[in-house]
Order: C-alpha cells, then structure tokens, then sequence
C-alpha cells in the first residue's frame, strides 16, 4: 500500500492493490482510459481521503502501463465506488465513481479538483451533474482562500481563512446530510459520508445521515464498516470521555495513559506527526499559552502519530523546540485509529474528569476559550 501526503494535512491518498474477496459472484468492470502521458508511465485507481477498510473491490495490478495515451483497467466491484487516479508522476484526479460495467473515459491531465467523466456510470453522473453542483459555490470559495494562504500572511488573516474554511465543511456536511435524506438509496451520499467520517471523525451529524441510508446500503460490506467504526469512535464526540490508551514515551517506555489522571483543569490533546507542518507552525502559539498558564490551570499531551521511519525525526523536533509538555507516541496507531484520528493536526480539549469539551479546534480558539474561564 503507497500512502502520499498532500494538502496541509495528513489525510492520504493510497493506492489500492490486490483488494478484499468479496465472497460472492463476481461483477467484473472494465475501464477503458485515454490519457496525455509520456512513454513508461502508468496510472492506478487510489481511495484517496477515504479509509481503505471502506472499500471491497477485487483486481489484481497496482499500477496499469499506459501505453500510446491509452490504458485498460479490469477488475469486480459488488457496487458503485469512488476512486482517485493516480499516476507514478504523483498526479491525481479529482474523485469519481466506477461501476461494475464496462465504461471509458478521457483525460488531457489530472487535476484533483477537477472530476472525470466516466461514460456509461450512472453514479459518477449522479455525482457530477446532480451533487457538486450544490456544493459549487462553496468549493470555488474554498479553492479561491487556499490559493491565498501563504506564509506571508497575519495570523489574525490565517485565522479568519482558517475558520472560514472549516465553516465551509460544515455547511458542505449540512448540505450531504440533506442530500442523504432526500436520496437514501444513493450511493454517492453514503460514500461522501464515509469520506467525511474519515477526515473529520465521528460527528453526530454523520450518525444520523447514517441511520437516513436505506437498509439496502446499510448492508452493504461499506455501510457495515461506517457503522462499526461509528460505533467504536463515538466515544470521541463532544461530551464524550477520551478512553484509557497505552502509549510511547519519548525514552521508549510504555504507559497507560488515564486523561483524568492529570491535574489540571483544562489539559489539550493535541495529535501531530513530525512531517506535519501545520503541526509544527503551531508549536509557539501552543508553548506561549502554555507558559502564560498554571499548570493546574492547563497542561498539554502531545501524541505523535509516526511510524517507524518517523520516530527519530518525532524526538529530534520534540528537542529542536524544546517543547516542555508530555510527549508519547502512538506506535502502532491502535489509539489513533480508535478515534478515528485519520488527519493532523487533529485535538481535543478535555476537563479534569476526561470529558471532551471541544475537538478539533484552532489555537486561537483555545486562547479565547481560556481567557474566557479567567
């Protein structure tokens, strides 16, 4: 499995190989593609910014050779799912839907907000002609304030972009929610729900977009797996209690960590990863607050979600910054992935007792909620 990074977080775009049996009879799809590319490149179908555990699919090549702009795509899907194209180059597509039939398309370039037409799915039509035209407005002021950020920018205007875009999510969640009840049956809601499960988390907006899916979708080995997880990750909401986890400390010893152990009245959870520079620019703001404060008034938990190859750059930033709070590391990712931590920066805001009083916030969020408490 080939995991990419992009955007300004950690939300990944994977390349799917040999997929999951689906145990049934097969549904073979072919997918004929025409595509600019030079001699020797090769393309794929990625899951993107959706969990893989969502998806049952079966084919057999990592990569397909493109050969004279052209390329041949085989495989069985037991219903419509959502891909990326993704090419050796590291280009991407924006996202579209296969079905199991046979259907073609044709491709100039790959633009990840852009998405491809794929002749002969109706799901994809769906999905372009029906759904992203109600988030149209939303999407283009989206892109316009990410091509505006920049480094050079005030932290009041980062901040206000920053809310702005995450307003934007919100209302993009409100109009999916809608989109679900009016179309229980549709296969785009139920997908766009497991994408936004997956970057966001548990929500109990999602839970309730959910329970409006028809039992068909329900079903469906992709509606098992929402509900499962939803299950699992619902003790991560709002007003919920962050469980015990048992995590890495920075001189590799093992704890078992109880968030109400700590006594302070107000303690951050804050997920990063060394290769996360929203992250890292975070870092003064966070240690500005934390020495403005008392410690039984608030105190930081920091988890690393590296992986191995990640551990040395993990430490080396913890000294580099000389960062005074507590640092674990959630080596094998079994916490992270209880909660459904899939992007970062990703935090929590806890009382003493270990409820969660917000979730993914902005520093400047909690600077105002702590002098708002003074």
């Amino acid at each position: 499995m080939i995991k990419k990074y992009v955007l300004l977080s950690l939300v990944f775009i994977s390349v799917l190989a040999t997929g999951k049996c689906l145990g049934q009879e097969k549904n073979n799809y072919t997918l004929n593609g025409v595509l600019k590319a030079k001699e020797g490149d090769s393309i794929a179908l990625a899951n993107g910014f959706i969990l893989g555990d969502f998806y049952q699919y079966e084919f057999g090549k990592e990569m397909t050779s493109i050969i004279n702009n052209n390329f041949t795509m085989e495989g069985d899907l037991a219903y419509p799912h959502p891909f990326y194209f993704a090419t050796n180059t590291r280009d991407f597509s924006g996202l579209f839907f296969l079905e199991n039939k046979v259907q073609s398309v044709q491709l100039d370039s790959l633009d990840m907000n852009i998405t491809p037409e794929i002749i002969n799915s109706s799901t994809n039509e769906e999905y372009l002609k029906t759904y992203l035209p109600l988030e149209e407005k939303l999407n283009n002021e989206y892109l316009a304030l990410k091509a505006n950020w920049n480094i050079s920018l005030s932290d009041s205007l980062k901040n206000i972009s920053s809310l702005r875009m995450r307003s934007i999510w919100n209302e993009k969640d409100e109009i999916l929610i809608n989109y679900i009840k009016s179309n229980p049956n549709s296969y785009v809601g139920m997908w766009l729900l497991a994408r936004n499960f997956t970057i966001f988390g548990y929500k109990d907006m999602y839970h309730s977009a959910f329970e409006n899916l028809s039992d068909e979708l329900k079903a469906t080995y992709t509606g098992t797996q929402i509900k499962s997880k939803m299950e699992i990750s619902s003790i991560s909401s709002v007003n919920g209690i962050l469980p015990k986890a048992t995590l890495i400390d920075f001189d590799d010893k093992e704890h078992a960590i109880s968030f109400d152990t700590f006594n302070s009245e107000y303690i951050l959870v804050d997920f990063w990863g060394s290769y996360c520079g929203p992250c890292i620019r975070d870092f003064p703001k966070i240690l500005k607050i934390y020495n403005n404060t008392k410690r039984e008034k608030f105190d930081v938990i920091a988890i690393s979600i590296d992986t191995d190859e990640g551990i040395e750059d993990w430490k080396d930033l913890i000294v580099k910054h000389d960062l005074p709070w507590h640092q674990y590391l959630d080596k094998e990712l079994v916490f992270s992935e209880k909660l459904m931590i899939n992007s970062v920066p990703s935090n929590y805001l806890l009382d003493s007792k270990g409820k969660i009083l917000m979730k993914n916030f902005s520093v400047e969020e909690l600077e105002e909620f702590l002098e708002m408490d003074n």
